[in-house]
């Protein structure tokens, strides 16, 4: 679905046509500048396959926001999501999130509207749904800056 591409977009600015899935966990890291202060954030990229959910919990419990991935060219990985929220909501209660569906790029292949993610981001309480392509660089830093802002605007240390 992407969630390594676009974490590696965004902290290194680079895309690899051969990203392997994510087994397990892994962290990306990036220096970002919100309301003329600097912060260093934190990414913990968290393998999507079923094998890989029991890790949730031990690595969501201190977090300030989440970022919910989906292809958009894969109606299941959407399906998915539901999954993930409530493993979220039940580790860690209600923090900001951004939904965002990837691969903007294959747009032609599209299997979730738009208007559907945008429901199901409304529904669920996100701040906001965003699509992005991590291989073209579109859109890869406006989810985060979302994200940041609004952990900002509550008053909460980024880490």
């Amino acid at each position: 679905m992407g969630k390594t591409s676009l974490a590696r977009r965004f902290t290194q600015n680079t895309f690899s046509t051969d990203e392997k899935i994510t087994l397990g966990i892994q962290h990306f890291f990036r220096r970002v500048n919100v309301g003329g202060r600097e912060y260093m954030v934190a990414i913990w990229d968290l393998g999507g396959e079923k094998r890989f959910q029991f890790l949730a919990p031990l690595f969501l419990k201190g977090v300030r926001g989440i970022i919910y991935v989906f292809d958009i060219t894969r109606e299941e990985t959407f399906i998915d999501l539901e999954k993930w929220i409530r493993v979220a909501k039940n580790t860690v209660g209600w923090v900001p999130s951004v939904l965002v569906g990837n691969k903007l790029d294959l747009e032609e292949y599209r299997m979730v509207p738009r208007d559907v993610a945008e429901e199901f981001a409304a529904r669920h309480g996100m701040i906001g749904y965003v699509e992005t392509s991590a291989m073209l660089g579109i859109n890869v830093e406006k989810p985060f800056e979302m994200l940041l802002s609004k952990i900002m605007e509550m008053g909460e240390k980024v880490v």
